[in-house]
């Protein structure tokens, strides 16, 4: 071969092989995941993505704000969001409506609610809320789902005993409750430090749920999408389990994304959240037998015609994380 051929050759191959160097090596997908509210179980996703979880999964992950539950499932049922981290209880109701939601990782492992009220009142427990207005985040909600369980179990009546008002979380439900709007509002841990640090003195715990188990929230998909994405759902879950496990170790990263998300909050603030996130979130993303039990009997106690499914029927957490 000529001394030109051989130059032609490598001229070549040098641009074919810059050319392949330019060209990502696989592309990425696109995923909308719907987050309600803003607490703790946000942040395995957020933190997936700030450490860059999800972009080593080849995951292009956005993240779409909703106030509640009930708007985040309307637009998951109607494709304009993925998957959705909200609370588990959604599946059961899906599945029974013939919608094949699926959990793909596990976030919270027990029940996220106090319901506070002003101090001075006397209010012993939940019976002396009678006749009160009560604020939960929306109608349907996580909120409302385990106040009216509660109530029942003291063998109140939801609807006639007191007034539940859909007021929202945060400073939306604290200024509610300040004014007098409501009577006692249903918390999270992100709303119970903030009274706490910024409001002492003035509110008090009256029922504290969280150390109940309880399989909480989930990253929730449907089941034609992981059919049609598996790739991509496996990657779901094990940027998430990444972040869980992280968030068991890294406290300084832990106080970073809680900044970001209260970036008006002092750094007593973000520090007790971020002390408090390791023991309220799942380390190995597993729904736990106990609190999907727990979540049945919950939401069936309210709606009683819905059937129980077998968690074995929708549980995908360890098939996608090969366990």
């Amino acid at each position: 071969m000529s001394i030109k051929r051989l130059l032609q050759s490598a001229a070549a191959l040098a641009l074919l092989g810059a050319t392949l160097l330019a060209a990502p090596a696989f592309a990425q997908t696109k995923i909308r995941i719907g987050l309600i509210g803003t607490n703790e179980s946000q942040l395995p996703i957020l933190i997936a993505i700030d450490k860059g979880f999800f972009k080593a999964e080849n995951l292009d992950v956005e993240t779409v704000p909703f106030r509640g539950g009930g708007i985040a499932v309307q637009a998951f049922i109607g494709g304009s969001i993925d998957l959705a981290a909200f609370a588990t209880d959604h599946v059961l109701r899906l599945n029974n409506r013939g919608i094949d939601a699926r959990f793909l990782i596990g976030i919270d492992r027990f029940i996220t609610y106090t319901i506070i009220v002003p101090a001075g009142k006397n209010y012993k427990d939940l019976n002396d809320l009678k006749g009160k207005k009560i604020g939960v985040s929306a109608p349907g909600s996580y909120s409302d789902n385990i106040l009216r369980w509660s109530l029942k179990t003291l063998g109140m009546n939801p609807d006639r005993d007191v007034t539940i008002v859909g007021i929202g979380d945060g400073n939306t439900a604290k200024a509610g409750l300040i004014s007098g709007q409501v009577d006692a509002i249903m918390a999270t841990t992100a709303d119970v430090l903030d009274y706490q640090l910024a409001e002492a003195g003035k509110f008090v715990i009256l029922k504290d749920w969280r150390t109940i188990p309880h399989s909480g929230q989930a990253v929730i998909g449907r089941q034609r999408w992981v059919d049609a994405n598996p790739a991509a759902a496996k990657g779901v879950a094990r940027a998430v389990l990444k972040a869980e496990q992280l968030i068991q170790t890294d406290p300084a990263e832990v106080r970073k994304i809680i900044k970001e998300l209260f970036p008006a909050r002092s750094d007593a603030y973000v520090k007790a959240y971020a002390d408090e996130v390791p023991k309220l979130l799942s380390a190995d993303g597993r729904i736990s037998p106990q609190g999907y039990i727990r979540m049945n009997e919950i939401l069936r106690t309210l709606e009683p015609d819905l059937k129980a499914i077998d968690q074995s029927k929708v549980d995908l957490t360890n098939t996608l994380l090969g366990r």
